[in-house]
Protein backbone atom coordinates (compact mmCIF):
# COMPACT_ATOMS: atom_id res chain seq x y z
CA UNK A 1 0.00 0.00 0.00
CA UNK A 2 3.01 1.91 -0.20
CA UNK A 3 2.44 3.02 -3.66
CA UNK A 4 -1.31 4.05 -2.34
CA UNK A 5 -0.09 6.31 0.63
CA UNK A 6 2.79 7.83 -1.26
CA UNK A 7 2.45 8.16 -5.21
CA UNK A 8 -1.49 8.78 -5.37
CA UNK A 9 -1.81 10.94 -1.96
CA UNK A 10 -1.19 13.91 -3.76
CA UNK A 11 -3.52 13.87 -6.29
CA UNK A 12 -6.61 12.75 -4.31
CA UNK A 13 -5.45 15.57 -1.62
CA UNK A 14 -5.70 18.09 -4.37
CA UNK A 15 -9.00 16.87 -5.59
CA UNK A 16 -10.19 17.08 -2.09
CA UNK A 17 -10.70 13.38 -1.61
CA UNK A 18 -10.26 11.79 1.64
CA UNK A 19 -9.61 8.34 2.32
CA UNK A 20 -11.29 7.10 5.13
CA UNK A 21 -10.72 3.64 5.27
CA UNK A 22 -9.02 0.72 3.26
CA UNK A 23 -8.14 -2.61 4.12
CA UNK A 24 -7.30 -5.80 2.46
CA UNK A 25 -9.93 -9.08 2.42
CA UNK A 26 -8.85 -11.73 5.26
CA UNK A 27 -9.63 -14.64 2.99
CA UNK A 28 -8.67 -13.03 -0.39
CA UNK A 29 -5.60 -11.09 0.31
CA UNK A 30 -5.86 -9.87 -3.74
CA UNK A 31 -9.25 -8.08 -3.05
CA UNK A 32 -9.15 -4.41 -1.46
CA UNK A 33 -11.31 -2.08 0.05
CA UNK A 34 -10.97 1.68 -0.04
CA UNK A 35 -13.34 4.01 1.60
CA UNK A 36 -13.10 8.01 0.59
CA UNK A 37 -15.15 11.12 1.29
CA UNK A 38 -15.54 13.24 -2.27
CA UNK A 39 -17.59 16.02 -3.70
CA UNK A 40 -20.03 14.61 -5.63
CA UNK A 41 -18.53 13.52 -9.28
CA UNK A 42 -14.53 14.17 -8.17
CA UNK A 43 -13.94 10.80 -7.44
CA UNK A 44 -15.29 9.79 -10.41
CA UNK A 45 -13.24 11.93 -12.87
CA UNK A 46 -10.12 11.62 -10.37
CA UNK A 47 -10.50 7.81 -11.20
CA UNK A 48 -10.86 8.51 -15.15
CA UNK A 49 -7.48 10.76 -15.19
CA UNK A 50 -5.30 8.42 -13.07
CA UNK A 51 -6.40 4.64 -14.15
CA UNK A 52 -3.29 4.22 -15.86
CA UNK A 53 -1.50 4.55 -12.90
CA UNK A 54 -3.54 2.79 -10.52
CA UNK A 55 -3.30 -0.10 -12.45
CA UNK A 56 0.61 0.55 -12.98
CA UNK A 57 0.54 0.20 -9.18
CA UNK A 58 -1.29 -2.73 -8.90
CA UNK A 59 -4.55 -2.57 -9.07
CA UNK A 60 -7.33 -4.53 -11.01
CA UNK A 61 -9.75 -1.46 -11.86
CA UNK A 62 -11.18 -4.12 -14.40
CA UNK A 63 -12.55 -5.51 -10.95
CA UNK A 64 -13.48 -2.80 -9.09
CA UNK A 65 -17.34 -2.56 -7.43
CA UNK A 66 -17.87 1.01 -6.97
CA UNK A 67 -20.65 1.95 -5.18
CA UNK A 68 -22.27 5.35 -3.79
CA UNK A 69 -23.15 6.65 -0.22
CA UNK A 70 -24.56 9.83 1.10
Amino acid sequence: MKKFDIDEAPARSAKGIKVIFRGVSKDNPEKAIVVVQALEGVLGKHIQENIEIFEKNGAVMSTAEPSLWS
